[in-house]
């Protein structure tokens, strides 16, 4: 997973990046889970490897939208899975992500605009798709009101098409209110993120401590796209991995190794703790807690599996 630091100058995006991966413009975030931590100590693995998150601090909305090049603001951000956007800070302007919002509406109209002209020729020759068209033309209108896609109620099926070109404001987005000694997040900036219906967390970037920065903040990414977490405990490895919500054991095992999934027979499937209550594999399996499961069972967020594969 992605995830794009964004936000003005001297509200502490570097900062963040910084203090939750130990990287300079680039780091990987690893979500702190006590539940991994606890599998990790009942097998005493070899190698534990928490689930990650890469952390990229980025300028384009800033300085390529005042250059007036939204082509390519929306090249650099397309790739996100999701954003955090930092206000307050140094600046104490905790109302700056509103101004995010309006540039993303501008950048899509033009998107969505050139395409649906596009659009229009292709399905008069019998070329384009009458379902993309439509579902462009009911996006075009909420932005032109100036309601984020996000918050415009359309369906899992029109979302899909939406997706397919790489939208904005699709995309989850999670405020970060950075606090300082001297600036807190006021009422108008409450009221106004709650408006939006977008989700936030205020934390104070320099001065909070790392453990619990890092499960704000995590937490706070997982909610916003709707990612799970389960596990592959061993003694070898014990390895977290992040799954959509909803996603079958067959989909799980392809986030392992697509082999896995090509070569799938059953799934042997036990709910973290009562793993680490019994001991480990062996003595859950003694005690008939261990599930096999087919590949069409919903993956349960800190679920423990083990693929058989042929």
């Amino acid at each position: 997973m992605k995830v794009f630091v964004i936000g003005p100058s001297f509200v502490g995006k570097s900062t963040l990046v910084e203090r939750l991966s130990g990287g300079k413009g680039v780091g990987t975030l690893s979500v702190m889970d006590d539940r991994f931590q606890k599998l990790v100590q009942v097998f005493n693995s070899r190698k534990a490897t928490p689930l990650q998150i890469t952390l990229v601090d980025s300028d384009a909305l800033g300085k390529a939208y005042n250059e007036n090049k939204p082509t390519r603001v929306f090249q650099e951000l397309a790739e996100a899975d999701a954003f955090l956007e930092v206000s307050g800070g140094l600046i104490g302007d905790f109302l700056s992500f509103t101004d995010t919002t309006l540039r993303f509406l501008s950048i899509e109209s033009d998107v969505i605009s050139r395409r649906i002209e596009r659009l229009k020729k292709e399905v008069a020759t019998g070329k384009g798709s009458e379902k993309e068209l439509q579902v462009l033309t009911k996006a075009l209108g909420f932005l032109e009101e100036g309601t984020p896609l996000y918050a415009a109620g359309f369906s899992e099926e029109e979302l899909k098409v939406l997706r397919g070109l790489g939208l904005l404001s699709v995309k989850p987005r999670i405020v970060v209110f950075n606090e300082t000694a001297e600036n807190h997040p006021d009422e108008d900036s409450l009221t106004e993120v709650k408006a939006q219906g977008l989700p936030f967390v205020v934390v104070n970037l320099r001065d909070d401590d790392p453990e619990e920065l890092n499960r704000k903040v995590s937490r706070a990414i997982l909610d916003a796209t709707g990612t799970i977490t389960f596990f592959t405990p061993g003694e070898k490895e014990t390895r977290a991995w992040p799954l959509k919500k909803g996603s079958t054991v067959l989909e799980a095992a392809a986030t392992i190794h697509n082999d896995l999934a090509r070569r799938f027979v059953r799934a042997e499937v036990i709910e973290w703790d009562r793993l680490v209550a019994a001991g480990g594999w062996k003595e859950a399996k003694e005690k008939n807690w261990v599930r096999l499961e087919g590949k069409d069972y919903v993956v349960k967020d800190g679920d423990c599996v083990y693929i058989r594969a042929s």
